[in-house]
């Protein structure tokens, strides 16, 4: 996830959500959030829209799973 989405502000929360989330759902957040941005044509240089587009993923999936954002 930090590779590839790193906006520089998100790692905290992408480490925090591979503690708490189900490992096959991230598995999942990060292939639907491959599809969106290139259904979306973001560039491959925009990191900020890049993560902004997986945490929306991932925090539907913690909201599923019953994550709260406190603890995200």
């Amino acid at each position: 996830m930090i590779g590839e989405f790193d906006d520089g502000r998100s790692k905290s929360y992408y480490c925090r959500a591979a503690a708490l989330l189900d490992p096959a759902g991230i598995e999942n957040a990060l292939k639907a959030a491959g599809r969106k941005i290139k259904a979306d044509h973001v560039p491959p240089n925009d990191a900020k829209a890049k993560a902004k587009i997986l945490r929306a993923f991932l925090d539907a999936l913690a909201s599923k799973q019953g994550v709260t954002s406190e603890d995200m």
